[in-house]
């Protein structure tokens, strides 16, 4: 299944977006940091990942597409369309120096030329639950395994085997198994230098208003788990709406390593592992919140900073790169863009993919 490119309702809310243009002029940054337009990609882009010789690759779900943007100087040169007529193509990343993205159905792996910067020899090495309520897919290596999850079928319900979860797999993709259950969408996967562990993003279930339940991150630990859902939400508190088996469910079930405001819609997540912001930032954690589409007063359209310890423990959080939504505003059609895809460059730059406003932004640090 591919979605039609002009201007998605669910991504948009109301009408096209405007040009990341017009968008950058709005956004806003922590004191030092500098915000620019790398690419304008006239798609709209998930998820992003660098190659092995630090070109930016993105999934765009809308045209079915993977772009590659090479650039210098903080611009990319071109936008060039390595892969054509994927299935809802979100997950992308590089190991060993072979290209894998993660279609709706399956992980596809691709020799990778980076002096064409082209795709070759498309091998299947995975088979996941196809489309559905929620059809991304986001793949990630850690440990010597790879990673893959899988949405819900549904708002909340009792799912079939292999959807809410997190698949792990041996590199040549043998050895299946759910390493992660009760994840009712984690759309953004990503290794922490600090634990050593898979994080996720865990979007919570709808109609319970506008401030439950809460969204969440997760860190899957080393052996993953329960991690709740359908029967629990936030730090084990039992979905009675549901289902009343949810209050003899929830204690032998893995809470949240944080929560976060419900309906946030939080997607992509990166640690920052670059050199170039101030040193107080290392390792922390960005997180880009899509943004509500059901809530009576719009939050998220942001990315946030979540501060974390020397043992990779949650301090705190805060706004990093926000004016998608501009201050005060109450209505959805004056949402300006939509954060999804992260990713920390070779440069040690922040890049952020905008799939409402199809811009790539840079976050770099300018200040002393």
């Amino acid at each position: 299944m591919r979605v039609s490119s002009a201007c998605l309702s669910i991504l948009l809310l109301a009408g096209c977006a405007p040009s990341a243009e017009v968008n950058v002029k709005r956004l806003h940054v922590p004191e030092g940091f500098e915000v620019t337009v790398f690419a304008d990609t006239k798609t709209q882009p998930r998820m992003l990942a660098f190659s092995p010789g630090g070109t930016l690759l993105a999934t765009s779900q809308s045209d079915g597409t993977v772009v590659a943007m090479p650039g210098r100087a903080g611009h990319a040169d071109r936008v060039v369309t390595v892969l054509s007529d994927q299935d809802t193509p979100n997950g992308i990343a590089f190991h060993d120096g072979k290209l894998y993205v993660a279609e709706s159905g399956q992980v596809v792996r691709y020799d990778w030329d980076e002096a064409k910067v082209a795709a070759s020899h498309p091998q299947v090495i995975a088979h996941m639950p196809r489309g559905g309520t929620h059809f991304t897919r986001t793949v990630v290596f850690a440990n010597g395994k790879m990673y893959v999850s899988a949405g819900s079928n549904c708002n909340v319900c009792v799912d079939q085997p292999g959807r809410a979860a997190v698949h792990e797999f041996n590199l040549d993709g043998s050895g299946e198994r759910i390493f992660a259950s009760g994840t009712r969408n984690a759309v953004g996967l990503a290794l922490s230098p600090q634990t050593g562990t898979v994080w996720g993003t865990e979007n919570g279930r709808d109609w319970l208003g506008d401030d439950l339940p809460p969204d969440e991150i997760n860190d899957f630990g080393k052996n993953g788990g329960d991690f709740g859902w359908p029967y629990c939400y936030g730090d084990r508190v039992p979905d009675t709406k549901f289902s009343p088996q949810a209050r003899t469910r929830c204690a032998s079930t893995i809470p949240p390593r944080m929560n976060l405001q419900a309906h946030s819609a939080p997607l992509g997540l990166v640690f920052y592992t670059g050199d170039r912001f101030p040193k107080e930032y290392r390792n922390d954690l960005f997180v880009a919140f899509h943004g509500s589409w059901n809530r009576s007063v719009p939050t998220g359209y942001k990315v946030v900073r979540i501060r974390l310890d020397g043992k990779g423990q949650p301090l705190g959080i805060e706004d990093f790169l926000t004016g998608f939504l501009p201050p005060g505003e109450t209505r959805k059609g004056a949402v300006m863009g939509r954060p999804v895809g992260l990713a920390v460059g070779p440069d040690g730059a922040l890049y952020v993919a905008d799939d409402a406003g199809g811009a790539i932004y840079r976050v770099a640090w300018k200040g002393k």
